[in-house]
């Protein structure tokens, strides 16, 4: 459309065939937008984000709890896999280098990248525990997860073990780069708060009021990038699902579907919970920083 404007605004003249064909040629070769294609892979994400969660034959229940909970009660047939299980440290987040094992470990609950996934958890009450899960089989070339609090399916709560999962052949897995962005990037736009205004670039620390504003020794060695503070519950209802009403008030915060959004938090836990929402909501340049602060 922005090419096609300018076309319209050339003078017929014959002194600008020239400048109007190197437009046009600009114009049908252009590459697609990082943007657009993001929002071609998680397609299914964003159309099922504010639809009735239907559990059916091929749905697998993903519980991300910690053990004891999951032994108390669990959606019947559901399984226990936390994000950790899927990370290479801990500590810094990292998801799991070795692809092979971790498609293996995967391929051991039945799961495929077409397999429906709902991921369900303790909603806002938790740590973003059942939104790092989701974001990293997104980011793992899932198409097709969901998040929920587990009071959603209280009807079909039980304490009886879940039947073994049919083992399948293990998916050749690959990162999407585009979801996550370096150390040595951050930093650089960390550095400078205008370079990002002009390009559209927003960074949101999802931390709490209290840890953003907090002066301990530890923090005031920290730069003042002059992130802007949105904790990540605000991003999720009470069901545990997406909010469809941050999409309008990040909207009027200024903050369009096309901007590149970048979430940090410790160690890439909530910015992860949050950055899924995000996707979800139909923002198309969501990156998170997997190291977080502690990394910084």
């Amino acid at each position: 459309q922005g090419c096609a404007a300018i076309l319209a605004a050339q003078p017929c003249k014959k002194s600008t065939s020239t400048l109007f064909l190197l437009l046009l040629t600009a114009c049908q070769t252009a590459p697609t937008r990082v943007g657009e294609v993001q929002k071609r892979e998680f397609e299914q994400v964003i159309s099922k984000a504010q639809r009735p969660i239907a559990l059916n034959e091929s749905t697998t229940v993903l519980d991300a709890r910690a053990a004891f909970d999951y032994g108390l009660n669990r959606v019947e047939g559901s399984y226990h896999m936390t994000w950790d299980s899927l990370a290479e440290n801990i500590e810094t987040g990292e998801v799991m280098r070795d692809r092979r094992r971790l498609a293996q470990r995967l391929a051991l609950f039945g799961l495929t990248p077409q397999t429906p996934i709902v991921v369900v958890g303790y909603g806002p009450k938790g740590e973003g525990q059942e939104g790092r899960l989701a974001w990293t089989l997104l980011y793992l070339g899932f198409s097709d997860v969901q998040t929920a609090g587990l009071d959603m399916f209280r009807k079909n709560w039980t304490n009886k073990p879940s039947p073994p999962a049919k083992n399948v052949t293990p998916a050749e897995l690959e990162g999407n780069i585009a979801m996550v962005i370096s150390k040595e990037e951050f930093k650089r736009l960390a550095r400078d708060p205008k370079g990002r205004t002009d390009a559209r670039v927003w960074i949101l620390d999802v931390r709490t009021e209290k840890e953003y504003f907090n002066k301990s020794a530890a923090m005031a060695a920290r730069p003042d990038i002059q992130a802007m503070n949105i904790e990540w519950k605000e991003f999720f209802g009470s069901d545990g699902r997406p909010a469809a009403k941050m999409k309008k008030k990040l909207n009027d915060l200024g903050m369009q579907d096309g901007d590149r959004i970048i979430l940090v938090s410790n160690r890439g836990v909530r910015s992860a919970a949050a950055a899924y929402a995000l996707i979800s909501l139909g923002f198309q340049r969501v990156e998170n920083y997997l190291g977080g602060w502690r990394s910084y």
